[in-house]
């Protein structure tokens, strides 16, 4: 869906000494393990419920001989833990690759490289290597700052990075225009270059975030832009403004919820002070040719199915409000706010484990109701989405959403549309077999199972059992007790932190040159 950490691993990699190949298994399809021998050096990142995807990959690799390093969610909050599965962790954000690669070549590897996520180096991304892996997105996606801060409970950025930090305005361009220079010829990207902008939180730094305006609208060859913002960016008319005049085409809003004791649970407090109604402010956003997307939250431990069903309802009746881009339920993010709160509590479902963290599956021990109405709302909003909210209503909404856009451009009715619409087109990719969606027993992916036959117990339980956060009675599963520890005692640092035993991937593959 992002398929650019790989290209900023890769931007810190000395193209003289390395031949790089991108693979992601979201565009690509999962890696098939036949494929490793070719490669010597590995890089591998995903999000939380990617990391026993991780682990597989690690195993395959690390068998044909290749150095794998590790990075993401879990390397970074959780280095000790993670370094059991992986030659090389990395914690923390992407400047520690040089340094990786440097020490590789040299013979002298760390086994955990620590990299402060709000540190940025200069340095220009080479989009060419998209087209050379076979990564062809629509548009251009980039980055000019990372991090965001605020402090919701539920995200994982305030425990991961805690601050925001910005990309030099010069690496940006230098980027934009590798960018902008390397799509295939015969390509959305080339005919009609739209930029979408994939900061954590662009409007974090106003400063900064003007500047990137006016480059783009400057630029003679960018036609568009888009970007994630927290939701005091659409109540701010002249900013607004000053967005639709300089390109802006589509916003992702961190709108969540309409409910404000679910905003305020989860301490979203950029949502709560807003002087104008969310609607009026996507309303007028839209009204000025910015097409407004947004991810909607539901909480099944305050929510029943009813009122889930509800609040859909709500959003589908009203003629200025935009349907959710994606649908999703709380998930206890590993080292989040909430999720040592719930642990600490025992909320949390017994034997959860990271791939449990999808945004689909019920993570939780105790719920408005009982769990069956909740699964089979689930179902249907994720398998179904068509029998909550009917196709028909949403058109009409979609038409009404096109004339008060007041444009003529037929990409910004693409836009509008398609972000309408894109619940129903994920649903396709939702897989066949059944589902429990209920932590601790829900359908694992097949790659859990594909192994050589002559896997030792020891590496099938090292790389290919489900990690699990919590035991059968709900409790910290016994890795992760030396962390909820330290976390109770500020002085402990975590490199004192012990490595017990096991209960988003993307790669970056290399092969040096000779």
């Amino acid at each position: 869906m992002q398929p650019i950490a790989g290209l900023h691993i890769a931007a810190l990699i000395d193209a003289e000494r390395f031949d790089v190949v991108l693979y992601h298994e979201d565009w690509h399809g999962p890696f098939d393990p036949a494929h490793c021998s070719k490669y010597d050096l590995v890089f591998l990142t995903g999000l939380q419920p990617d990391f026993d995807r991780l682990r597989q990959l690690s195993y395959h690799f690390r068998r044909s001989g290749a150095t794998v390093v590790a990075g993401g969610s879990v390397c970074t909050l959780f280095p000790e833990f993670a370094r059991q599965f992986f030659d090389v962790v990395c914690a923390g954000g992407v400047d520690c690759v040089r340094d990786v690669t440097s020490d590789y070549l040299a013979g002298s590897l760390r086994p955990i490289y620590r990299s402060p996520i709000a540190q940025i180096s200069d340095y220009t991304v080479d989009y060419s290597l998209l087209r050379k892996s076979g990564i062809n997105p629509t548009t251009h996606l980039a980055e000019t700052s990372r991090g965001c801060s605020f402090k919701c409970s539920f995200c994982v950025i305030p425990s991961e990075v805690g601050v925001h930090v910005s990309h030099g305005l010069a690496s940006f361009k230098a980027s934009l225009e590798s960018a902008l220079a390397s799509s295939p010829r015969f390509s959305m990207r080339s005919w009609y270059p739209m930029v979408m902008l994939l900061d954590n939180n662009f409007s974090d730094d106003r400063a900064h975030m003007l500047a990137v305006c006016e480059l783009l609208r400057d630029h003679p060859k960018v036609r568009g832009w888009g970007a994630l913002v927290t939701q005091n960016v659409v109540q701010d008319r002249a900013l607004i403004e000053t967005f639709a005049a300089s390109k802006c085409v589509g916003l992702f809003v961190g709108i969540e919820s309409l409910d404000a004791g679910f905003l305020r649970r989860y301490n979203k407090t950029q949502n709560l002070g807003r002087r104008q109604n969310v609607i009026d402010d996507v309303a007028f956003a839209e009204g000025h040719g910015i097409a407004v997307g947004y991810g909607y939250l539901f909480d099944p431990r305050y929510q029943t199915a009813a009122e889930m069903q509800q609040a859909m309802e709500a959003i589908a009746e009203n003629p200025l409000m935009p349907m959710p881009t994606y649908l999703s339920v709380v998930a206890p993010l590993a080292g989040t706010q909430l999720f040592w709160e719930d642990l600490e509590s025992g909320r949390l479902a017994p034997n959860l484990r990271f791939r449990d963290l999808d945004g689909e599956t019920i993570c939780y021990a105790q719920l408005a109701e009982p769990a069956q109405p909740i699964v089979a709302f689930l179902e249907r909003i994720f398998r179904r989405p068509w029998t909550v909210v009917g196709r028909m209503r949403i058109l009409l909404k979609t038409l009404r959403r096109l004339r008060h856009s007041r444009s003529f451009n037929p990409m910004r009715w693409y836009i509008i549309a398609s972000a309408s619409f894109h619940c129903f087109t994920w649903s396709k990719s939702s897989p066949a077999r059944p589902r429990t969606y209920l932590a601790g027993s829900d359908t694992l992916d097949p790659q859990y199972g594909e192994h050589p036959d002559d896997l030792t117990v020891e590496d099938r339980v090292r790389y290919f059992e489900p990690i699990a956060l919590t035991d059968g009675d709900g409790k910290p599963s016994l890795w992760l007790i030396p962390y909820a520890e330290a976390r109770r005692k500020p002085k402990a640092t975590a490199r004192s932190l012990p490595v017990s035993s096991p209960s988003d991937a993307g790669i970056v593959a290399m092969r040096p040159e000779k």
